[in-house]
């Protein structure tokens, strides 16, 4: 049987539905809990919805991103079976990619190429969902988090905002720097991410637009990709 009406068969897609929707619901339930927290902590609407208004914002960047992958991922593993691995978000779009075409080459073949067989679409499979139970395994551990994290900081909020902070551009910095030295265009699209991104930024303080700053990310990543396309052809 062609591994691709396997890839595409209903169930798969109504799988995937079924795990969107719970990802769906738990976004709203834990979005109204935190409401209902901040709002007994004594923020004013105004604040939360600021808060909300910034974080959509600054996730277009991201999640446009996702998408460019998603839509790759989708040619080269099928959309039916695409869309029950990330419905849901189970984990980066980038690393199932990955993860796929590793699999594909254990298995002696070569990933979306068009000799591909079942036999590299079950090892991608197996290897996909292997990969997810590490996201399992963490959730385990996620209710200890709270308390590891105020025996880091001693409760100390300032300490606690470093970290984060810390943590966030090492992440970018990481996969910024990987994909950089691999040379055009990959070096190329990080540049120009990373200095529209703070040419942005000074811009925001010079016209007196702060707001500026929330679309920063998104605006840098965006173009930057549109880059990186033109170049690489």
């Amino acid at each position: 049987m062609d591994w691709k009406q396997i890839a595409n068969e209903p169930w798969v897609w109504i799988s995937g539905g079924v795990t969107a929707a719970m990802g769906l619901y738990m976004a709203w339930f834990f979005l109204r809990t935190a409401l209902r927290f901040m709002h007994g902590q004594g923020f004013t609407p105004k604040q939360t919805s600021a808060m909300i208004r910034g974080a959509a914002i600054t996730a277009i960047g991201p999640v446009l991103a996702n998408i460019f992958v998603m839509i790759a991922l989708a040619i080269a593993i099928s959309p039916a079976f695409a869309w029950q691995r990330e419905g849901v978000g189970v984990g980066s779009v980038f690393t199932e990619l990955a993860q796929a075409s590793n699999a594909a080459i254990a298995a002696g073949e070569k990933f979306g190429d068009p000799s591909f067989t079942i036999k590299g679409f079950a090892a991608v499979v197996f290897i996909m969902n292997i990969a997810g139970w590490g996201w399992s395994v963490e959730a385990i551990f996620t209710r200890y988090l709270g308390t590891i994290r105020e025996k880091v900081t001693g409760g100390d909020q300032a300490l606690l905002a470093v970290i984060a902070g810390a943590g966030m551009v090492a992440i970018f910095s990481y996969y910024s720097i990987s994909n950089a030295v691999k040379g055009s265009p990959y070096l190329i699209t990080v540049l120009v991410a990373v200095f529209l991104s703070m040419f942005l930024f000074k811009l925001a303080d010079w016209i007196k637009a702060p707001h500026l700053k929330e679309w920063a990310l998104g605006i840098a990543m965006f173009i930057a990709m549109f880059v990186g396309k033109l170049i690489a052809g």
